[in-house]
């Protein structure tokens, strides 16, 4: 008789039946004590009464107290991964703040400039601002923050700010910790323009990066890094639009789908599979995808879809392994974007094609 639903509320029909059962008895019980109180067992049947109907009520409350008291929010920390992209184009998801902190002091320490990303999945929710997704940190004289906001409405918006060394580090150890804001953050309008340079006297941080106008070599250097700027936008946003992630989860006539995720989360996943809850789960990574179904025993069948966007050449390739390796090649799958080993996988490519073609001519193009 209990069953959860989708809101986590449910009614005890046990205790609700038996708890009016008894309120009904101690109630009647209670009233025949009161109309022979000048007897003395009239006494003792209102007491008696009473009790059973003080229980019978208890019983009532516990049937029915998980639709009636309001709902506790639960507080969720959602946690996010973090993907960290080094100037030379290296990419790992063990982001602390030491491995931050090595990356800053390298830009300051090298003469070529260079630039460092950090991807966070899903976005950092900033209050009534929008929803971090990726930061970009680059160096002269001071630290160039630049973050990209997801819009609710569609889109992106973009800050910076300039800062030194100790406030670049502490606001990265706040974004880590999930305390960091973006007071102090000025929002880009359209891009690094002619009117940005026109407030660049009101912008004190980035003045103070800034050395004599007299000196054509640095100058040249600060309109490099503008020029930078811009193009770290452009492709900033060619792939807020073209991007495209979600996870699917199947079970029995249902599936649930995530579009922001973690590893944590396609872990759980595959746990999920191999533990019977799940039938499958599918999760697709930009213009590649990978099904996860159960193996034979105790290992799990997973099914690698790989499209070339030049040649529009699709290829499945599939590999079996246990619960723990299946779930280190998806670290490393979502770390790198593709399976970093390659041994062991079987091209399956022909025997997928010749399955939709029989289903093609036995339930004509539905594929």
């Amino acid at each position: 008789m209990r069953k959860n639903n989708r809101t986590g509320k449910r009614l005890r029909l046990v205790p609700l039946i038996l708890g009016g059962y008894a309120a009904f008895l101690g109630f009647g019980l209670a009233v025949i004590g009161l109309a022979e109180m000048q007897e003395g067992i009239g006494i003792i049947r209102l007491l008696i009464g009473l009790g059973l109907a003080g229980f019978g009520l208890l019983g009532i409350w516990d049937g029915v107290r998980d639709l009636v008291r309001p709902e506790k929010k639960q507080e969720q920390l959602t946690a996010s991964q973090f993907i960290l992209t080094d100037p030379s184009g290296n990419r790992t998801s063990n982001v602390t703040a030491e491995a931050l902190q090595k990356q800053m002091e390298s830009l300051m320490g090298s003469d070529k400039g260079g630039v460092f990303k950090l991807q966070i999945l899903p976005p950092f929710a900033v209050p009534e601002t929008g929803n971090i997704s990726q930061i970009f940190c680059m160096y002269h004289q001071l630290f160039r923050l630049t973050v990209f906001l997801d819009q609710s409405k569609g889109g992106y918006e973009s800050y910076h700010k300039s800062a030194a060394f100790e406030e670049a580090m502490s606001w990265f150890e706040k974004l880590l910790t999930g305390s960091a804001d973006l007071s102090g953050w000025k929002k880009i309008e359209n891009g690094y323009d002619d009117e940005d340079e026109s407030n660049e006297e009101e912008d004190t941080g980035w003045e103070e990066g800034r050395v004599c106008s007299d000196e054509a070599e640095d100058r040249q250097t600060v309109e490099r890094i503008k020029s930078f700027c811009h193009q770290l936008q452009g492709e900033q946003k060619g792939q807020m639009r073209s991007w495209h992630q979600l996870l699917v989860i199947f079970g029995e006539n249902w599936h649930d789908e995530h579009r922001f995720f973690s590893a944590r989360d396609v872990g759980l996943a595959i746990e999920g599979i191999h533990e019977g809850k799940y039938r499958k789960a599918v999760l697709e990574w930009g213009t590649q995808a990978v099904d996860f179904f159960p193996g034979v025993q105790n290992d799990l069948m997973v099914i690698w879809r790989v499209s070339n966007a030049a040649s529009r050449e699709i290829r499945f390739l599939a590999k079996e392994g246990t619960v723990t390796q299946v779930k280190f090649w998806m670290v490393q799958y979502l770390d790198c974007g593709f399976f970093k080993e390659l041994s062991g996988w079987a091209d399956i490519t022909g025997q997928i094609e010749k399955a939709g073609r029989k289903g093609r001519k036995k339930h004509g193009n539905i594929f």
